[in-house]
């Protein structure tokens, strides 16, 4: 390791140029604060490239305090050979090395370069010429002269920091110890490493994600490219079906029509002409038949013919014989009369007869109207019976009207049952207005009935509206009443509205504008409360029952006025009769007398015109038989001629139909064969081959199948929503393409990451011992420097495992024994200001020991700051006792006991007012006593 021998500077900071001697192996620079201490140890610095100092002061800082385009830093130091011989600046062989660093500014920037030249060259030589380096360049030049990252790492500590270090925690000092033997940087990078493969993981886990919506959207993809070839095959199918398959199978169709057609036209003509000998047999029948009916017809006139005479033979005897008989009795009658007369009031008689007459007339008039009524009874009580209802003149009549003009109705009686018979009378009641109310069944026909109403006076409502019975409310009206079909859209919120109480008491408990009623029919509704209830049966089986019931009665209570009414009228003729016949025996002597001789003359005629007259009834009756046995066997002809005729007449015109069904269907066969010609023509040869057809039957037996199948396509087609975009194929394959290479590109890295952490594991686990090497080394370091101080020095081994947690939370616990008074911790309080400054120079010192390349240099800013002169010397003497060169700062205020250890005292003043230029440092050397006794 090389040693500072001198330093040279110019115009760095406010220094003009001066040349500095550092060969001493303690330097101290004195001086009062702001002087240009740490000004020169960052000269230091930056003549050795360090510039990782925690600080925002650097190179650039200085340079511009002066002025000037350029500075110059230049130091000679040692290239002695080590233990092994070889030199810190090999292949350079001089004694002395000179270090040079230019600092120029270029492009309104400062830029640097560095030199290294074998012995002590001026600045005006190295001006002229040289091999110039690079920043990075030059610094592995001086990592290669022992200038290591430890050394680098110590030289950059703040002013007063050396004494910290013994305040760090064991965790922070050991990476402190891998940072400054540069283990911490491969640390760092086994960590980066490690950060690096789990950004890989997280990167992986993304790609992974990318990979699932990538294959979601191939699947989407793959699902749509499903979709369009399903699409397509539908549309593909259907385009055969329409252009192949229905002109292949209506062809076969018509082809077995027409072959169908054949057979079926042969055996119409068959049975063409078997009816046609059928009819010739009919036809002779019925001219014979013809032919006896004309024998018949002329014997039923002559039957007639002698009809006519018997009648007027029996015409004129029994005439004859009725006045006869009519004399006889006229001569009995007034015989009788005569012997009954006697003396009369004719008056008396002749008002009892006038009031008989009277009494007569007004029972025959009650009859009459009892019979008529009873008729109608009748009539009611069938239709009753047979589930119809009493209708009244008017409503039939508008209802014929309505029928004649086929509008469909029907009236509400026959729409409405009740369920509750108890509540009969109230729902009677309240439905009473409107049992004749007519609901059409086609709301259309509506004009045309209130039309009819208009014109025949109607009186009752006409409905078109009409809609379903939603749910009755709780103890409604309307919940004890079912409707056959749909009722008036109002007619159910109208029986909803009113509710079901049993009492009057009840209903006065409801709300004020609650509509109710009673089972006796007591209404109350908005406009008060009336009691509507009787005896009203319109609605229902229960009305029919009861209609009939009192039908029935009325029809017992006519029947009984009928008997008592014929008893009387009987009673009152035989009276009549008799005040008659009194009255009319008072000439009866004068026309016995005056027709004597008619009356003798009857009397003798009558048997033998009586006997005349039974002759002629029975030679009447004989004839009447005749032409009644002849008309009857006429009837019984003509109803067979006329059998016979029907027969020849539907014979007849099932011939013209045969005969017309026939001639259409040959021409319908002829028109089909001219159509399947047509057709065939039209379709390729290899369709209308009988093996083609017959396949395109054998796949649909009817050309009704195919539209079928085209229906169903086309509305799988309408409903699919299949997609049409072609280029869901080449967006399926892209994204398959895709994921393919996602995923192959997945497998590929998550197989390196495996690989690298496998690695990286293995290298970290094998690096491990060189961790331990370095703690052993720093160590023994301790240790040796413990021994050159005095101080007994301990530092227990840290617990390195190959893992993140270990590695993070291991630490290297160091233990200080002082004059013997026992064990003490890095920062545990017990130890003195001196102590704590001993601790911290073990530690620091102890980096910077290297027993392969000893010697070496150390910045350290006021090192002696806070201590008392004991601990000063103490301090002293143990740099002394290293063998490495120390550059040391302290303030002017300090003991003069801090400058004993030092062989060379470098005195910095600040700038003097109005002065560019700072003064030159003093430089203070001692003589030793062995070299004045030289």
């Amino acid at each position: 390791m090389f040693e500072f021998r001198s330093l040279e500077v110019v115009h760095w900071d406010y220094w003009q140029r001066f040349q500095l001697p550092l060969d001493a192996s303690i330097v101290t620079v004195v001086g009062p604060n702001g002087s240009g201490k740490t000004t020169l140890l960052d000269a230091l610095r930056t003549l050795l490239a360090i510039e990782d100092r925690d600080t925002a002061r650097d190179y650039k800082t200085y340079l511009r305090h002066n002025g000037k385009p350029y500075a110059w830093l230049r130091g000679v130091v040692s290239n002695r050979p080590d233990r092994r011989g070889g030199r810190p600046f090999f292949p350079i062989k001089d004694d002395l090395v000179t270090l040079a660093c230019r600092i120029r500014k270029r492009g309104g920037d400062w830029s640097r370069d560095y030199q290294i030249v074998g012995g002590d060259v001026p600045v005006e030589t190295l001006e002229q010429g040289g091999d110039w380096l690079g920043v990075r360049d030059y610094r592995v030049r001086l990592a290669g002269a022992g200038l290591t990252r430890a050394i680098c790492r110590v030289l950059t500590l703040e002013q007063g920091a050396t004494d910290k270090l013994c305040q760090y925690s064991p965790r922070d000092l050991l990476q402190l110890i891998f940072d400054v033997f540069e283990d911490k940087a491969v640390l760092d990078d086994y960590q980066r490493a490690r950060t690096e493969q789990f950004d890989v993981e997280k990167e992986l886990q993304h790609l992974g994600q990318d990979l699932a919506g990538l294959h979601l959207r191939l699947e989407s993809a793959k699902a749509d490219v499903r979709s369009f070839e399903e699409g397509n095959a539908l549309r593909n199918q259907r385009q055969r079906l329409e252009s192949e398959i229905a002109p292949k199978v209506e062809l076969a169709d018509q082809r077995n029509a027409i072959e169908g057609a054949k057979p079926r036209l042969t055996g119409l003509r068959r049975a063409l002409r078997e009816r046609e000998r059928a009819l010739e047999e009919m036809r002779s029948e019925d001219a014979i038949a013809s032919s006896g009916r004309d024998v018949l017809a002329e014997a039923i006139r002559e039957a007639r013919r002698q009809v006519v005479a018997s009648e007027q033979a029996f015409t004129q005897a029994r005439d004859a014989a009725r006045d006869a008989e009519m004399l006889v009795k006229r001569r009995d009658e007034l015989a009788k009369l005569q012997a009954q007369r006697g003396e009369v009031d004719v008056e008396a008689l002749s008002a009892s007869v006038e009031n008989g007459r009277r009494r007569q007339a007004e029972l025959r008039l009650e009859a009459e109207r009892d019979r008529k009524r009873a008729g109608e009874i009748s009539a009611q009580t069938a239709a009753l019976s047979g589930g119809g209802r009493i209708v009244e003149p008017f409503e039939r009549d508008f209802r014929a009207g309505l029928d004649q003009a086929g509008i469909a109705h029907h009236v509400l009686t026959e729409l409405v049952e009740i369920t509750d018979p108890q509540w009969s009378v109230a729902v009677e009641a309240v439905l009473a207005p409107y049992r004749h109310l007519l609901v059409l069944e086609n709301p259309k026909q509506a004009r045309a009935a209130w039309q009819l109403g208009e014109s025949q006076q109607y009186r009752h409502f006409i409905v078109a509206e009409r809609a379903p019975v939603t749910k009755a409310s709780a103890g409604s009206l309307l919940e004890v009443v079912r409707f056959s079909a749909d009722p008036p859209a109002w007619l159910p919120r109208q029986l909803d509205r009113i509710r079901r109480v049993t009492d009057i008491e009840h209903g006065s408990r409801l709300p004020a504008g609650q509509d109710w009623i009673t089972q006796k029919g007591y209404l109350r509704e908005s406009r008060g409360g009336r009691h509507i209830g009787g005896n009203q049966h319109h609605f229902g089986t229960g009305a029919r029952q009861s209609q009939l019931v009192e039908l029935r009665a009325e029809q017992a209570v006519i029947a009984q006025r009928a008997q008592s009414r014929e008893a009387e009228l009987q009673e009152l003729n035989q009276r009549v009769d008799a005040d008659q016949s009194r009255l009319l025996g008072l000439d009866a002597t004068q026309e016995l007398v005056t027709r004597a001789a008619e009356f003798a003359d009857a009397q003798a005629r009558l048997p033998e015109l009586a006997e005349a007259a039974g002759q002629a009834a029975a030679a009447l009756a004989q004839a009447r038989a005749k032409i009644d046995e002849a008309a009857d066997q006429d009837k019984a002809e003509g109803i067979a001629a006329a059998k016979r005729q029907g027969q020849i007449d539907a014979l007849a015109r099932e011939l013209r139909e045969r005969a017309q069904q026939i001639n259409g269907e040959r021409q319908s066969l002829i028109q089909r064969i001219v159509d399947y010609r047509r057709k065939r023509a039209l379709m390729p040869e290899s369709w209308r081959s009988a093996v083609a057809l017959q396949a395109a039957r054998a796949e649909y037996e009817s050309a009704s199948a195919v539209r079928r199948e085209i229906e169903r396509i086309d509305d799988r087609l309408s409903r699919g929503g299949f997609v049409t975009d072609e280029s869901c194929i080449p967006l399926r394959d892209k994204i398959g393409a895709d994921h393919d290479e996602l995923e192959s590109s997945i497998g590929r890295r998550e197989a390196h990451l495996e690989r690298a952490k496998r690695l990286t594991e293995e290298a970290r686990g094998a690096y491990i011992n060189v961790l331990r090497a370095t703690v052993r080394r720093y160590k023994k370091n301790l240790a040796a420097l413990g021994e050159l101080a005095g101080i007994g020095v301990d530092a227990d081994m840290p617990e390195l495992a190959n893992n993140d947690v270990a590695l993070a939370q291991a630490g290297l616990s160091v233990r200080f024994d002082f004059d013997r008074k026992g064990w003490i911790g890095l920062d545990d309080g017990e130890a003195s200001g001196g102590q704590q400054v001993m601790k911290s120079l073990l530690l620091l010192v102890a980096l910077l020991r290297d027993e392969d390349q000893p010697g070496g240099f150390v910045f350290i800013d006021e090192p002696f700051a806070h201590l008392d002169v004991f601990n000063i010397e103490k301090v002293g003497r143990f740099l002394r006792a290293t063998d490495a060169q120390y550059i040391l700062t302290t303030p002017i205020t300090h003991n003069l006991n801090v400058f004993d250890p030092s062989d060379l005292v470098l005195t910095t003043s600040k700038r003097r007012g109005g002065s560019p230029w700072a003064e030159a440092v003093a430089v203070l050397k001692r003589q030793r006593e062995d070299s004045k006794a030289a």
